[in-house]
């Protein structure tokens, strides 16, 4: 795979989310890290063919402790150990588990791109579902003859969170991305971690297009300063 493509590394809270297909990973640029619970004694034999078949993408961690959120404690540890060693990759936490939202909240306003799935197979890494096709129904006609008719899907509600990405930047108060890979990131993270890269690449260059940043050749994000403003 290309040096250059954006690392994910998923931390699975497996005693929460137990359905996990890590076929999906192979070959991608993907690294997950499972994490057992005390009291799960058994793993699926197909679960443990796939763990060997992509040893150098899957790593097994067992958390010996028990009681309240001993194991999601454990999995921020080594989340923030990924971190420290990858800080341009983007993280991903399955767990249906919403005591994860102060820390990515808290992640993501310092430029460290991290999100949260109930499901393993809806990270945005995967092939996406087909869009529907417009539904084609029977209808009656005066005569009472059948007719075809095409129902058509709705349109997308108007791009709110591009609004809210904008609303943040503009605020010289907070911490913004200050590298392009980093704002990338950020910006798929606003959008549910469900972009694409080349998705994230078109926000990307909305954003510029509307004098919000410049980004110069080695990668640095320079952010446009509101008029009556003083520059961090």
């Amino acid at each position: 795979m290309p040096a250059n493509t954006l690392t994910h590394y998923v931390f699975v809270d497996f005693e929460n989310v137990p359905e996990v297909n890590l076929g999906l990973i192979e070959g991608k640029p993907v690294q997950v890290t499972l994490l057992i619970g005390k009291n799960q004694k058994k793993l699926d034999l197909a679960l443990v063919q796939q763990i060997r078949r992509l040893a150098s993408q899957v790593e097994l961690i067992e958390v010996g402790a028990s009681g309240h959120n001993a194991l999601d404690l454990t999995l921020a540890y080594y989340l923030g150990q990924a971190v420290q060693r990858c800080p341009d990759a983007h993280f991903h936490i399955v767990s249906k588990d919403k005591d994860f939202e102060p820390m990515i909240t808290h992640l993501s306003d310092e430029g460290i791109p991290v999100d949260r799935c109930d499901s393993f197979a809806a990270r945005p890494f995967l092939p996406k579902p087909t869009k529907p096709h417009p539904i084609k129904a029977a209808v009656p006609t005066r005569s009472g003859a059948l007719a075809k008719a095409v129902v058509p899907v709705k349109t997308g509600a108007p791009d709110v969170r591009l609004e809210k990405l904008i609303a943040r930047l503009k605020d010289n108060s907070a911490p913004r991305p200050r590298t392009k890979s980093r704002l990338l990131a950020h910006i798929n993270t606003v959008f549910g971690g469900r972009l694409t890269e080349t998705e994230q690449t078109q926000k990307l260059a909305e954003l510029i297009s509307r004098g919000l940043l410049t980004i110069d050749a080695n990668g640095k994000v320079s952010y446009a300063t509101p008029p009556g403003t003083r520059r961090r």
